[in-house]
């Protein structure tokens, strides 16, 4: 119980000051005492870049969350095959940088885009924005109401069949009232995904200009961090929200789990019209990433559409091979220190029962309500001069502290359904809590683990919001130089990089799949024997 008082202790002082203190002294620089404030949300440029993000954001979680839910439906209530395959096709999006979006749909849409030359059509702007952040966003939403089918009690389905529910009474009455909340859940995590994004507008906003553009303009073009930090203060509101809706909001539709399951009738008129709809975003999804390898190696998309390697020359000349080491070991550290870090937190608020660790649990998840770029500039604020600036050490640190919260809850949840005893049996036989840990509670979360360190590599490589202010010519992540090439419109030189970042995470994941899939064979093996 010492050790693990000692490990709460630690964990409580590494949040202090990685999260409350860069938040709290972020909040500290804005000065209320004179008009300055007010003149801020006062001003034109304030009150346009406010309508536009409400305007695109609300529009683009609509579309996100409807879209999502149609292919969660397709994928868990119709007789499509490869089901596994095409939800992988699906959630491909989610493994390169939302301003790699936007520039995949100036590739396709832009003033000289591949399609747009053809039906003379510019999406630059608003429309650019939402196309852009729909397909950022829907994977996100897609997982979550995914993974609510799974705890819908399919016995509801025969007892509205016996009471003579009608196909729309018994969607209304059963699946509806069971993906309540991972559709509420959805709609807010999407809102605050695009809300704060600035890299789907920076692409494809033109002068459209958005919150975060607004941010990033003043702080990077300015160096103004105290209006930088005001308009902070606004892009934590619907992340705020969004946290406490996620923490407090009570699902009392959940279940114990399936007791049967759900079975798939046949209805071929469904079954077409929902597949022609999933490939046809499948299709799409295809089409965008592909026009990266287009771009990269096309000479020049107006003038000569030859094939060449003359933008991959001049990518490799430029020292790129030095900003894919910043990134993978980047990615590489914060994915063995963050799943080190989120795994033994999980470990103290799931397994120890005080008072103390729900503070510990509070403290952990609250950094789904601080913004990436809101928490790269509460770094830049509170760690400018210090050793640890413009160094490896922060842009690790930052990146941790952005995903931490996911992770946490993957392992949170695994060590929930570990035995509790474990503890009490280690302790009556003298057996040490190091042993126990890592003979017995790891090898019963080990997938829960190979999930986490993917997730956090992954965010890692395509994070650009979070990391924006926080790197020199030394340090500098692979993803930031999209915002360089795209700004020069060197589109194939950025389209390289994007296709690079998608290539090392799609390698991750494969990896993790293989061998997750070699476990479970292996234990298919075991219980049939």
């Amino acid at each position: 119980m010492q050790k693990r008082s000692k490990l709460s202790i630690f964990i409580f002082i590494f949040l202090l000051i990685s999260v409350v203190f860069p938040l709290i002294n972020m909040l500290l620089q804005i000065d209320f005492s004179n008009n300055s404030f007010q003149n801020l949300i006062t001003s034109g440029a304030f009150k346009e870049a406010m309508f536009n993000s409400l305007f695109v954001t609300s529009i683009a979680t609509v579309i996100s969350v409807l879209l999502a839910f149609f292919l969660s439906f397709t994928l868990n209530r119709t007789n499509i095959k490869h089901k596994s395959i095409l939800k992988l096709l699906i959630t491909l999006p989610m493994l390169i940088p939302s301003i790699s979006h936007g520039l995949g749909l100036i590739n396709l849409f832009g003033t000289n885009g591949i399609i747009s030359r053809i039906f003379n059509f510019n999406i630059i702007g608003s429309l650019g924005i939402i196309m852009g952040s729909v397909i950022y966003s829907f994977p996100i939403a897609f997982l979550i109401i995914d993974d609510g089918y799974n705890y819908i009690d399919n016995n509801m389905y025969d007892t509205a069949e016996i009471l003579g529910l009608n196909k729309w009474q018994t969607f209304k009455k059963v699946t509806l009232c069971y993906l309540k909340k991972p559709l509420l859940s959805s709609f807010f995590a999407v809102f605050t995904m695009i809300f704060t994004d600035y890299g789907v507008p920076l692409a494809v906003g033109g002068k459209f200009i958005t919150l975060p553009v607004l941010l990033y303009k003043e702080v990077i073009g300015l160096l103004n961090y105290s209006k930088g930090t005001m308009i902070g203060l606004f892009l934590l509101i619907p992340a705020l929200i969004s946290f406490l809706f996620d923490t407090f909001f009570k699902d009392y539709t959940s279940s114990d789990g399936e007791t049967k399951k759900y079975h798939v009738r046949q209805n071929k008129l469904r079954d077409i019209f929902t597949k022609i709809g999933l490939y046809f975003v499948i299709i799409f999804i295809t089409v965008l990433l592909g026009s990266f390898i287009y771009y990269a190696f096309v000479d020049n998309v107006v003038l000569n559409n030859r094939f060449s390697f003359n933008h991959i020359n001049y990518v490799f000349a430029s020292g790129i091979t030095d900003y894919i080491f910043n990134s993978l070991f980047i990615s590489i550290m914060v994915a063995i220190f963050g799943t080190i870090i989120s795994y033994f937190t999980a470990y103290v608020t799931a397994r120890v029962k005080n008072k103390f660790v729900k503070l510990l649990h509070l403290l952990t998840i609250c950094s789904l309500a601080i913004p990436g770029i809101v928490l790269g500039l509460s770094y830049t604020i509170s760690f400018n001069g210090t050793f640890i600036y413009n160094t490896f050490t922060i842009l690790i640190l930052v990146n941790i502290i952005h995903f931490i919260a996911t992770p946490y809850l993957m392992a949170y949840n695994a060590m929930q359904k570990v035995n509790p005893n474990y503890e009490v049996v280690a302790k009556t036989c003298n057996i040490s809590l190091f042993k126990i840990i890592k003979d017995v509670i790891i090898p019963c979360t080990k997938k829960t683990i190979r999930e986490m360190l993917s997730y956090f590599f992954v965010n890692s490589m395509i994070t650009i919001s979070a990391v924006t202010f926080l790197f020199n010519t030394r340090t500098m992540p692979l993803s930031l130089l999209i915002n360089n090439y795209e700004g020069n419109m060197m589109l194939g030189e950025a389209a390289i990089i994007s296709l690079i970042i998608l290539i090392f995470n799609i390698i991750i994941k494969g990896v993790i799949y293989l061998i997750n899939r070699k476990d479970n064979r292996r234990e298919y093996m075991y219980e049939a024997n």
